[in-house]
This record gives structure tokens, sequence and C-alpha cells, in this order.
């Protein structure tokens, strides 16, 4: 479709106004760019989060980035990020850039979709970087690193401008797969990716149990993956105290236990993050709540040693494993979240009374009498 549409474009104008058009698009594309830029304070900007560990070792991987604005040019400097390891949480360098302007199309959301928009941005990664990975390298769970680049770049603009940028989101798709053989033994694997919390911003409070932030994909229904695999949701929920609190609070993370209904048993394998590191409010806000995965065998529930990350975990039939992610982060003090918005929260379950008397205070209760 895209090659006949280009075609018929080509016929109707021809290839030297079509070249002129995409150039004076890219062209475009910078000078508003530039003009956002000269609307935000000159200054520098760091900020830091961590992969939980590579999956191989329990270290964790730091991910800094200092922002600097000058005039119409902005300069994103990855130095002091961890080292390219062993496990496949390294990323490429055009995969840094690139995730680089997806973060930039969320801080400035108005700008067109090109390249123009990177010509008055320089992106540094030093060369050993586990952002700047050199083959043999393992890449395959390039997804939480990129997550987490997102969110310190979040970190650092809310700093610089944070009426632009949202809180931390839940920061992770917890890729979870459980596979076994069927009674006549085909094969079967459910593989899916999971939701949580966004952050909240300027506007209002964070999406409860949403997708990720760097793709379009949705998160496949309960029903279909019953339908198709031999497993049973005994819980899909949303998280009640999961959110970072807030003058607008965090988005709430969600409560998923599968259980496995196949005769054979099966085995599952998590990668995910945020089961050590929450993700971060801004402009005094709380965190979310972290990442915690469980596993349930004879003798009762267990946890990954590496918290956010495992493989080989065999269930038998009536054994389940349980997902529990992550809250968006807060935004703003808590101090000023309005106490009627507190009471309908606790009115729906969102947030216990507890938690709230403890994050906010007790001044909400008398609205809610």
């Amino acid at each position: 479709l895209g090659v006949r549409r280009m075609d018929e474009l080509l016929d109707e104008y021809g290839a030297d106004t079509v070249s002129a058009a995409l150039v004076a698009l890219g062209h475009r594309a910078e000078a508003l760019m530039r003009s956002e830029l000269t609307e935000l304070p000159d200054g520098r900007w760091e900020a830091e989060d961590f992969l939980d560990n590579d999956g191989i070792t329990d270290v964790p991987l730091r991910i800094n980035m200092a922002l600097e604005i000058k005039g119409d040019r902005m300069v994103l400097d990855f130095t002091g990020s961890s080292p390219q390891c062993a496990g496949p949480v390294n990323i490429a360098l055009p995969t840094t850039v690139a995730t680089a302007y997806v973060a930039i199309k969320h801080v400035f959301p108005a700008l067109p979709a090109n390249a123009g928009v990177m010509r008055p941005i320089e992106v540094i990664v030093p060369d050993d970087s586990l952002l700047s990975a050199r083959f043999p390298a393992p890449t395959g769970g390039y997804t939480e690193t990129i997550l987490r680049m997102i969110d310190v770049v979040f970190s650092a603009f809310a700093q610089a401008a944070p009426d632009r940028v949202v809180a931390n989101a839940y920061g992770t798709i917890n890729a979870l797969s459980i596979a076994g053989k069927r009674s006549d033994g085909q094969p079967w694997v459910m593989f899916s990716f999971y939701g949580g919390g966004h952050g909240g911003s300027i506007e209002g409070d964070g999406l409860n149990h949403g997708n990720a932030p760097i793709s379009t994909a949705t998160i496949p229904p309960m029903e279909i993956l019953e339908a198709a695999y031999p497993v049973m949701f005994r819980q899909w929920a949303l998280r009640p105290d999961s959110a970072g609190t807030g003058s607008h609070r965090g988005g709430l993370g969600a409560v998923y236990e599968i259980e496995v209904l196949e005769e054979n048993g099966a085995e599952a394998f998590l990668f995910g993050e945020r089961g050590r590191f929450a993700p971060k409010g801004i402009v005094k806000g709380g965190d979310g709540a972290m990442n915690v995965f469980t596993y349930e065998q004879e003798d009762g529930w267990h946890s990954p040693p590496l918290a956010s990350k495992m493989r080989g975990i065999r269930l038998q039939k009536g054994q389940a494993v349980r997902l529990e992610t992550p809250g968006g982060g807060g935004y703003g003090k808590a101090a000023n979240r309005a106490p009627a918005a507190i009471a309908r929260d606790v009115a729906r379950g969102l947030v216990s009374a507890e938690e709230a008397d403890r994050a906010y205070g007790t001044a909400w209760r008398e609205g809610a009498q």
C-alpha cells in the first residue's frame, strides 16, 4: 500500500516536487523545534535511574543523563551510564537515539514526526555504554532499557519545564511466558506483556492500568488468553495503594494472578523491571509502588532472587504466578491534593483509608462524612 500511494504521489506531482516537499518538511520541523527550545530556560539539569540488574548478575545498572539547553540547541548527554553488560538489556546506539526522539515527542507533542526535529539536538553516548552496545552483546530485553531512558529524560525535563512532562510511568512491560504441552502432545506458549500506572501531570492524575509509552500495542484481553491457552486468571484487577502520591497522584498498577489448568503443568519465565527501583514522582510527588512477582509451589509462594527476572519456573496444574505491577509516580506535593479527590479515591477502593491517612493526613475524612 505504501509503495502504491508513493507511486501515485510521484505520478501526480513528479519526483522533483515531492523531493522538495520532503526537504521542506524537514526544515519546518527543525525550525519548530528551535522555536520550542528558545521558550525554555537555559541551563543544565541531571537525572539518573537504575535497572534492577541484567538478568545474570545481580548488580544495578545506571542510566544517567545531563540535559543542557542553550538558546535553540539542546544536548542529551548519557555519560556516566553503566557499561555494556552480559545480560540482554543492552541497546545499540541507533536505538538510543530513536528512544531519545520518542521521549522528546512526548515533551513536545505538537512537533511533526520527522528527522528535522533532531537537528538542533545532540545525543552523546559513551562508546562503552550499555546504550551503545556492540556485537555480540545481547539486546533482546531492550524494551526495559528504553523505558528507563524515557523516565530519565522526563525526570531531567521536570527540573527545566515541569509543566511539559508527566511523572514516571510504571516502566516495564513484564514479558511473561507460560508454556507447556497439552495432553495430546501439542505444545503451547502464552507470551504476553502487562500494564501499569502512568505518571501524574500538571493536568491531572495518571492513567490507571495503561500500556507502555513506547508503542501503540494493547494488552490482550484475558478472555482471549483464557480461550487460547490452558490457563485461568484468578485475578485481573487494579492494584490499590500502588499510585505515587501528589497533588495529582499517579495511575494505579494492576494485579494479575494466572493459574495453570493443563494436567502436564507448564514452565514460566519473566523478564521485567522496577522490582527494586520505584517509578519516580516529580515536582515533589511520591514514587509509585514497585513491581512484585511471585510464583506458587507446593510449599507456598516464592519470589525470584533477581526480583524481576527468572526462568525455569515449573508449575503444576493448579499452581499460579502473580504479577503486581508498578503504579505511576505522583505530580506535586501530596499536601496540595484536594480532600474531595482523596475521599473519592478511598470510596472507589483505589486508595485504602489507612494509606490516605499516612500519605495525605486525615483532613480528607471531613469531606467524606
